[in-house]
């Protein structure tokens, strides 16, 4: 089908200076001590220096790279493991790439273009059965896309919340990606919700949903059921209109409609702040408190792993040797916070449950939303941790597993409370708006120019309503079937 022609912004490394071969460069220089090392230039994917022998070997550096990311993940892997798995010299490397961060760089390359691939092959979407064929196609093929570069999608988040030079480029791709889709919004004539905003939503759901899928964080759910799933709530938050027969005709009945199993709460005991400061002063007790809310602040700004004991004492106007009366090492502040965490989540889901979505209670969803927003926020360094699976701790993962599913679990108390008509899991259902209210945010906050807070508070409470408590959904007629 005819699509319009799009340009296709492209992660790239840093510029590099051409190869200029001066007499003795071509090695370390070992004539003197005033004497500067010098190391070649890298050769780019394009340079003419390179040749057939050399383009090999800088795909080989990349594949093994990709390789070494996944078994190891980002930051376990180092410059060394890299050349030796590719069987080459550390100084070999070097010609073809300045360090790691340019060789993860490529790789989100690869991965950009083929989402771009798939965006510009989108077909007409819309109120139809035609346009809602087309979405479902088009989030399967994007599904394709996460799976394949699963191990960059799963990575990107972390490793560009602690590089500066990869978060640069992340965020010029997501905006990139999200104004290619805002084109494409354009032409489907939204109603009620802007396309840029609708762009940025589907970018952060799908990024996470397939986020989920690759951690195997669905509930045992599958990728086809998934991506059903996440297709209907999607075409209702863009097109809330549309009818009952379209799903229907697409998908046929619901699908797996089986519980969500909370996994057994890890022993914590001895574990939380309040345990840990029992026999403590109280001076002592309001130190260990500025200590994890520090080290929440700290895994927050830089992500749990760039982040480090130094930084967190300075925050909380402390010293080092400090830190170490009150906990064994960073990991242990870990354990704590994310138990302060797992705590306050009780309250956002007790808050959740309270919201009337029989009758919308529009003001209490919005108070919900406003809460867990900045509940998110102020954990989103240890949720991280606990969703890529970035810490080394067990118990961390363990806590992580037990908060998204009794999280989910209240979501899906409170979306059955109402007689859904379209054919969707609940448990899709919830992973989809968790997704949202932890996604969107951060999405919206990366575009150019960035939404504000409230305008992201009021962009969730719209879709929200659109997506799963959809008045105007079921009282559509079959007029727009076509």
């Amino acid at each position: 089908m005819a699509t319009a022609a799009t340009s296709e912004p492209i992660l790239t490394c840093a510029p590099r200076r051409a190869p200029t071969k001066q007499p003795g460069q071509d090695r370390l220089s070992t004539m003197s001590n005033s004497t500067p090392i010098t190391r070649r230039s890298s050769y780019g994917p394009t340079s003419a220096t390179v040749g057939k022998r050399g383009a090999h070997t800088r795909m080989r550096i990349v594949d093994v790279s990709l390789d070494l990311f996944d078994r190891h993940g980002y930051f376990n892997t180092s410059v060394d493991a890299i050349a030796k798995e590719a069987d080459i010299s550390r100084a070999t490397l070097y010609q073809y790439f300045p360090g790691k961060d340019e060789i993860f760089l490529e790789l989100l390359d690869v991965c950009g273009r083929a989402m771009y691939r798939v965006a510009r092959r989108i077909g007409p979407l819309g109120p139809t059965r035609i346009g809602f064929d087309n979405l479902n196609w088009w989030l399967g093929e994007w599904s394709w896309v996460f799976d394949k570069y699963s191990t960059m999608f799963v990575q990107w988040a972390t490793v560009a919340n602690t590089e500066a030079t990869v978060r640069s480029q992340v965020e010029s791709f997501v905006d990139g990606y999200v104004h290619m889709l805002t084109r494409r919004l354009d032409e489907a004539e939204l109603q009620g919700l802007d396309a840029r905003s609708a762009a940025a939503i589907l970018v952060a759901v799908v990024h996470r949903v397939n986020l989920f899928l690759a951690t195997d964080r669905t509930f045992g759910r599958g990728v086809d059921e998934v991506v059903d799933g996440m297709s209907v709530v999607l075409q209702l938050m863009l097109f809330p209109q549309t009818p009952a027969s379209v799903f229907d005709d697409v998908l046929g009945s619901k699908g797996d409609s089986s519980p969500i199993a909370v996994p057994t709460l890890p022993s914590i005991e001895g574990l939380s702040a309040d345990e840990r400061t029992a026999d403590l002063s109280k001076r002592a007790t309001r130190t260990v408190y500025a200590l994890i809310e520090a080290g929440a602040d700290q895994f927050r700004q830089k992500g749990y792993y760039r982040a480090n004991v130094d930084d967190i004492v300075e925050a909380a106007g402390l010293a080092r040797g400090t830190f170490y009366k009150y906990f064994k090492e960073k990991q242990d502040l870990l354990v704590a916070v994310s138990i302060e965490a797992v705590r306050e989540s009780e309250q956002i889901v007790e808050q959740l449950r309270t919201v009337d979505t029989v009758d919308l209670d529009a003001e209490a969803l919005r108070a919900w939303i406003r809460a867990t927003v900045s509940f998110i926020d102020k954990y989103s360094g240890s949720i991280n941790a606990w969703i890529e699976r970035t810490a080394d701790d067990d118990l961390v993962t363990r806590l992580g597993a037990h908060w998204l599913a009794v999280f989910d679990i209240a979501i899906v108390d409170t979306l059955v409370a109402r007689d859904l008509k379209y054919p969707i899991d609940p448990v899709i259902s919830a992973v989809v708006l968790r997704c949202l209210v932890s996604r969107l945010p951060e999405t919206a906050r990366e575009l150019d120019p960035p939404l504000s807070e409230s305008e992201i508070i009021d962009l969730l409470a719209e879709t929200i309503e659109r997506g799963f408590f959809n008045k105007t959904f079921l009282l559509a007629s079959d007029d727009h079937t076509q």
